[in-house]
C-alpha cells in the first residue's frame, strides 16, 4: 500500500510541472482522466513449484524487457463534440515510447517446401524432422538420402532440355559424373567403346582359320575350337567376379588390370605360331579381359549419363557390340592368307593399343559415386528451377597446365572404397539366379549357342574338299550374320516405343517371333547342307561324295549365308526384350532409382555371363556333332523343335505368372519382404 501511495505522490508531482493539477477523483479541470501507468514488473518473479507447468503462447521474454500487457487507455473527453481529436492538457509534452506488443509470429513452411521443391513424397509424409523416417511396422532406419532428397531442389537440364527433370538428380560435387563436363564424359564412353570393339574382334579371330591352326598345330578341330570356346567361359567367369569386385574397388581398377590382359594375351599371340599351349595361355590371358569390358560398361554409362542421354549410348554400344563380333572375319580371313597367317590379324590389332592404352589409363576415370551421403550433407542448395553448378574462382583455360594437372590428380588407380558388407557382396549372385534373369537364358542360349556353335564350325564343314573354300571365302558366309544381326539390334534399340510401351502382347509375340526365325535358320542350314551332300538316287555310288566337284558344287553358299543371318536375326529379337524386360523387373522391385540401376546393371550383365558360358560350351561341343553330314542334320533338327518347346513353355509361363515372377525377383535378390511391402515410399528417391 505504501508503494501505491508513492507513486501517486510522484506522478502529481509530474502533473504539476505541466501546470496540470487533478482531484481526489483524478480529473483535471476539463473532466479528462489522469490515471498513472501502470507499475513496472517486479525484479524477481517467485519460484514456481516443480510440478506446475504454465503453458506458453510464445517465447518468454527477459527481465530488462517491457511487459506484454494491454496499454493504458486513451484520455477521453467529456466534450467530445468539441474537436475531431481528443486532447489532452499533456499532449504537447515529450512522449516517451510506450511499449508495444511483439508482431505475431507468421506460421513457418515446412522445410522441405522452402524454397519450393516437389512435393513431399509418400515417404516424407507424416516422418519427423529430427531423425529419418521408419519403415511402417518395422525397426529400421530408412537412409539420410531418402529424408533429404524430398527437401531438396528438383534439377533441370541446360539448353533445349531446360524443361527436362534430370534423372537420376545429380549431387553438388563436381567430382560427381554425372555433373562432368560433356567432352569428359564423351571421352570415357569412347575410350570404353574402344576396348568393347577389340574385345569383340578377338572373340571371332578364329573363326576362319580354324582348319589351318588343327593342321599347324597337329591337334583335332575340337581342340582349335577351344581356342574360342574356353575363353568365353574364361569371360563369363571374370565378368561375373567383376560385377562383386566393383563393389569395394570401383570399376577402374578392372578396367585398368583387363586392358593389361587383353594386352599381354594380344601380343602373345602374335608369336605362338609353332606352340598350342602358349596359343591356348595367350586366348585365356584374352578371355580374363574380356569380362570386364562385357560386364560393367553398362554400369558406367548409367553411372556418367541421365536419363534423356543414356538411350543413344546403350544403342551405340549395342550396335558396336554386336557389329565388331560378327563383322571383322570378314577382313580376317583375307589378313590371314599372308604367309603370316593368324598372326598378321593380332599383328594389325596390336597396333589399336597404342590409341587403347592412353584411352584407358587416361580417358576413363572412375564412375562410381555415393550419392547418398552427398544429398544428405547439402539439402537445399538453391531455389533456381535450372541446374547450375558452382563457377570457380577465377577463369580457366581449357588447355593449361593447370588444367592439366588438376584432370591428372583425379585419374587415379584406384579412388573409390565401398563396404565389404556380406548382403553388398551377395548383390550380384542373386541378380545372376534371379527368376526374370534365369528366364531370360532359357529362351535364348540355345539360339544363341547354334549361332556361335556353328559359325566356328564352318571352317570344319566347308574347308575339305569338295569345297576347299579359303579363310577369306569363309569370312564372305559371315556377312550375312553382321548385316542382319546389326540392323535388327538397331531397330530395337532406336525404338522409343518398345522400351517406354512394352506389354505382355509384344513380348510374346517377340519370343515368338525370334524363336521362329532361329527354328527357319537352323533347321534350314542344316537341311540344306544335308540334301546338297546326298548322292543323286541313280548314283551307283562308285564316285566318291568328297571327289571335287562332284556334290560340292550344288551347296548354295550365299543361301547358307542367308540361313545364318536368319538366326542372328532370331537371337537379336530375343535379345531385344531382355532390357524392357530387367527394366520393368527393376522397377517393380526396388525401393529407388539407385537401387533400380544398380538391378539393372547386374540383372543385364548376369544374362550375359550366362549366355557366354553356354556359347563357349557349344563351341566346343559342336564339331564334335557335326563332322558327319548326318550328324549335321540330326543337331539342326534337335535344336530347331528344342527351342520351340523351350519358347512355348517360357512364354507360358512368362504370359500367366508374369507378375508373380517380378514378386519373386525381389524375394530372391532380397528386395521385398513382409516389411518392404508395407513402405510407401517414392521410387526417385536416392539409394
Amino acid at each position: 500500500m505504501g508503494l501505491d501511495l508513492d507513486i501517486e505522490k510522484e506522478w502529481d508531482v509530474e502533473l504539476a510541472r505541466h501546470g496540470v493539477s487533478r482531484d481526489a477523483t483524478g480529473q483535471d479541470a476539463n473532466g479528462t482522466i489522469l490515471s498513472f501507468p501502470p507499475p513496472p514488473p517486479p525484479k524477481e518473479l517467485p519460484k514456481l513449484p516443480t510440478a506446475s507447468v504454465l503453458p506458453l503462447s510464445r517465447p518468454a521474454t527477459s527481465s530488462s524487457e517491457a511487459p506484454n500487457r494491454p496499454l493504458p487507455p486513451t484520455p477521453a473527453t467529456k466534450n467530445a463534440s468539441s474537436s475531431s481529436r481528443p486532447t489532452t492538457a499533456y499532449s504537447d509534452a515529450p512522449r516517451k515510447p510506450s511499449p508495444t506488443r511483439p508482431p505475431p509470429l507468421k506460421p513457418q513452411a515446412p522445410l522441405r517446401m522452402n524454397p519450393p521443391t516437389r512435393p513431399g513424397t509418400a515417404a516424407s509424409q507424416g516422418s519427423g524432422l529430427y531423425g529419418p523416417p521408419r519403415t511402417l511396422g518395422s525397426s529400421k532406419r530408412l537412409s539420410w538420402g531418402s529424408m533429404a532428397s524430398s527437401r531438396r531442389p528438383i534439377k533441370f537440364g541446360e539448353g533445349k532440355y531446360v524443361n527436362v527433370e534430370l534423372v537420376p538428380q545429380p549431387s553438388d560435387d563436381l567430382d560427381d559424373p554425372l555433373n562432368w563436363p560433356m567432352w569428359r564424359k564423351e571421352l570415357n564412353f569412347g575410350s570404353l567403346l574402344l576396348m568393347v570393339a577389340m574385345t569383340g574382334v578377338m572373340k571371332t579371330i578364329f573363326l576362319t582359320v580354324n582348319a589351318q591352326l588343327a593342321e599347324s598345330y597337329a591337334v583335332s578341330y575340337t581342340s582349335v575350337a577351344a581356342l574360342t570356346g574356353v575363353p568365353l567361359i574364361m569371360s563369363a567367369c571374370t565378368g561375373f567376379m567383376s560385377l562383386i569386385v566393383s563393389r569395394i574397388w570401383g570399376k577402374r581398377p578392372l578396367y585398368l588390370a583387363s586392358m593389361l590382359l587383353v594386352f599381354i594375351g594380344t601380343v602373345w599371340n602374335t608369336n605362338v605360331a609353332s606352340s598350342y599351349g602358349q596359343c591356348m595361355a595367350a586366348r585365356i590371358f584374352q578371355g580374363f579381359g574380356w569380362g570386364a569390358f562385357d560386364a560393367l560398361v553398362l554400369g558406367s554409362i548409367q553411372d556418367t549419363y541421365f536419363e534423356h542421354q543414356r538411350n543413344l549410348r546403350i544403342t551405340i554400344y549395342s550396335i558396336v557390340a554386336v557389329s565388331t563380333t560378327w563383322g571383322p572375319p570378314l577382313l580376317g580371313g583375307v589378313a590371314s592368307q599372308s604367309d603370316a597367317g593368324f598372326s598378321q590379324q593380332f599383328a594389325i590389332l596390336s597396333v589399336f593399343f597404342i590409341v587403347a592404352v592412353p584411352a584407358i589409363v587416361l580417358g576413363a576415370p572412375e564412375t562410381v559415386f555415393d550419392r547418398a551421403y552427398t544429398f544428405a550433407q547439402t539439402p537445399v542448395t538453391g531455389a533456381s528451377s535450372k541446374y547450375k553448378t558452382s563457377l570457380p574462382l577465377a577463369p580457366r583455360r581449357l588447355l593449361s597446365v593447370e588444367t592439366a594437372t588438376a584432370y591428372l590428380a583425379k585419374v587415379k588407380p584406384q579412388s573409390y572404397r565401398g563396404q565389404a558388407d556380406f548382403s553388398i557382396l551377395l548383390q550380384a549372385p542373386r541378380a545372376l539366379v534371379a527368376p526374370t534373369t534365369i528366364l531370360l537364358v532359357i529362351v535364348s542360349f540355345l539360339p544363341y549357342g547354334a549361332l556361335w556353335g556353328l559359325t566356328t564350325s564352318l571352317s570344319l564343314l566347308f574347308n575339305p574338299m569338295p569345297f576347299v573354300l579359303s579363310p577369306s571365302s569363309l569370312g564372305a558366309l559371315m556377312a550375312g550374320p553382321w548385316l542382319l544381326a546389326t540392323a535388327t539390334v538397331a531397330a530395337f534399340s532406336l525404338s522409343r516405343v518398345w522400351h517406354t510401351r512394352f506389354t505382355p502382347t509384344k513380348h510374346m509375340a517377340a519370343i515368338a517371333g525370334g524363336s521362329l526365325l532361329a527354328f527357319v535358320g537352323v533347321l534350314t542350314f542344316g537341311l540344306h547342307v544335308d540334301a546338297s551332300m546326298t548322292p543323286p538316287p541313280d548314283d551307283d555310288g562308285s564316285t566318291s561324295v568328297f571327289a571335287l566337284g562332284y556334290l560340292g558344287a550344288h551347296v548354295n553358299f550365299p543361301a547358307v549365308s542367308f540361313t545364318l543371318a536368319i538366326l542372328a536375326a532370331g537371337v537379336a529379337v530375343l535379345d531385344a526384350t531382355a532390357r524392357p524386360l530387367v527394366h520393368a523387373s527393376t522397377m517393380f522391385t526396388s525401393s529407388n532409382l539407385g537401387v533400380a540401376l544398380r538391378n539393372t546393371t547386374d540383372m543385364g550383365a548376369g544374362v550375359g555371363c550366362w549366355r557366354a558360358l553356354f556359347a563357349g560350351v557349344l563351341v566346343i561341343a559342336v564339331p564334335n556333332a557335326v563332322w558327319s553330314w548326318d550328324g549335321l542334320k540330326a543337331l539342326c533338327i534337335g535344336l530347331a523343335i528344342a527351342q520351340m518347346v523351350v519358347a512355348a513353355v517360357v512364354g507360358s509361363v512368362w504370359w500367366l505368372w508374369g507378375e508373380g515372377v517380378r514378386r519373386w525377383d525381389g524375394r530372391v535378390m532380397r528386395l521385398v519382404d513382409l516389411e518392404m511391402l508395407k513402405r510407401a515410399g517414392s521410387y526417385f528417391e536416392t539409394d
